[in-house]
Order: C-alpha cells, then sequence, then structure tokens
C-alpha cells in the first residue's frame, strides 16, 4: 500500500473509531508496526491526529475534557520516563526544589537517587511519590484550595505561603507549549505554578515530546523566563529549532 493509501486510511479510521492501536491499523493495512508508528508521528506533528501510548486518537477530543491525573498516568508512560530521568539528573544534593503538579514530576520524584534534598510541592501525588521514595527527604506539602482533577492545592493559602519561601530550582509541568506560551486548562493552577517559578533561582518546565506546538486554555508563563525545556530526545529538528530560540533545550 502507497504512503498517501495509508495515511488516508489512518485519518479515516482515526475519524470513525475515535482512537484506534497501532496493531489494529498494522493488521488493516497488513504493514509492521514500525511503518504505522512512522506515519502516526508525521500526522501527529502535522497536527491532524494526537499521538497517544500505543495508538492514536481524535486531535478534537483531547481538548473537550480535561483528563485528570489518574487518566494521564495511563498515556505517554515512555516518554515521560525518558523525561523524568533526565530531569533528575539536573538535582543536587542538599537542594531545595519546588516541583509542581503532574504525572512526569511524579516519576521525576519517584526516580531521584541524591540523599538529602528539601521537596516542596502543591501536588499530592507528588507529595505521595516523594514520600514513598526510599531517601528520607525534608517535604513541605503546601496547602490551599484542593483541586481534585489534577491533585493539586492552590489559590490565596497556597501562592501566599510560596511567596515566603525560596528555592534552588523549580520544575513544573505543562498541559500544552505554543511558540513561547506555557498552557495548562486552570487559571489558578497556573498561577501558583508561576509563583513557584518566580522564586526559583534555576527554572525548569519537564514535557515530552507530545506537548510540544500544542496549547491549552491558560498561558501561565513565558518560556523565555525559564532556564530550560527538559524534552524527549526523540523531539522533531524543526520543533527542536523552534523552541531552542526561546530557551536551552535538555533532550
Amino acid at each position: 500500500m502507497l504512503k498517501s493509501e495509508r495515511i488516508k486510511t489512518i485519518l479515516q479510521m482515526v475519524n470513525t473509531q475515535k482512537f484506534v492501536t497501532v496493531d489494529e491499523l498494522a493488521q488493516s493495512m497488513q504493514v509492521s508496526d514500525m511503518t504505522i508508528r512512522r506515519d502516526l508521528n508525521e500526522l501527529h506533528k502535522a497536527n491532524k491526529i494526537l499521538r497517544v501510548h500505543g495508538g492514536a486518537q481524535l486531535l478534537s477530543d483531547q481538548s473537550l475534557i480535561e483528563k485528570s491525573y489518574k487518566q494521564k498516568r495511563e498515556i505517554h508512560n515512555k516518554e515521560k520516563d525518558e523525561v523524568a530521568k533526565r530531569a533528575c539528573n539536573l538535582i543536587h544534593e542538599n537542594d531545595s526544589i519546588f516541583v509542581g503538579p503532574g504525572t512526569t514530576l511524579e516519576l521525576m520524584v519517584a526516580n531521584l537517587k541524591v540523599k538529602k534534598l528539601r521537596i516542596i510541592t502543591n501536588s499530592l501525588p507528588v507529595f505521595e511519590a516523594a514520600k514513598n521514595n526510599m531517601n528520607d527527604y525534608d517535604l513541605i506539602m503546601v496547602g490551599g484550595a484542593y483541586r481534585r482533577i489534577s491533585g493539586a492545592f492552590l489559590g490565596a493559602l497556597a501562592n501566599n505561603e510560596l511567596k515566603t519561601m525560596s528555592f534552588s530550582i523549580g520544575f513544573v509541568g505543562v498541559n500544552g507549549i505554543k511558540d513561547s506560551a506555557m498552557t495548562t486548562a486552570n487559571l489558578e493552577e497556573g498561577q501558583t505554578e508561576g509563583i513557584g517559578l518566580d522564586h526559583s533561582q534555576l527554572k525548569f518546565v519537564v514535557a515530552d515530546y507530545t506537548k510540544l506546538d500544542h496549547s491549552d486554555f491558560h498561558q501561565f508563563y513565558d518560556l523565555r523566563n525559564v532556564d530550560g525545556l527538559i524534552t524527549n530526545h526523540e523531539i522533531a529538528p524543526e520543533l527542536e529549532k523552534q523552541y531552542s530560540q526561546f530557551t536551552t533545550i535538555y533532550k
């Protein structure tokens, strides 16, 4: 089957079923999984589908309903794990780090190997992951209004508490990055993350490559004001060139 015919068939199946797996597509067109993955990655970069772990889904579905942190744990696990481990390499003994909400950041604190560290977070899942780390870290949980879908504490109480602190490094996640705009689904959650970054000596955003060239409801920070974007080694060359004009790329 010609590539143009495969692309047309993939788009038809995604539009009809809303979600299709790599296996389904490969069997339907009698080609290898690797060929389908290349096609899906190309369509994702062209903003025609949403590439997810194991397959693809209808692009229009991604922005209709915000996924909970439990749902996000089930997608892009390989990509998130790579980014999380790369972020760990930027943390040193005796650092005080602010960690915002996000499933990649949960993985980051779970994988930390340094022995002495102070971790400050407004995310209950991140706090739990840090608590379960084999190292006995100094943990500070920032309180506030609880946002159940993301597991984050936010609002005036959280913001005022963070404003009294300073951090060696700040790490935040995003729902999407479009040009220099770092975006998330909730305005108050974004404000709290922004304050955490403002009070950090070094500022990093962690985002697997599927978050790049996409945006969500609220822009909470400018990529030009962070010290680095931590992402996957398989970031497309054109995207790496685009985002490297705003900040340093760690891949």
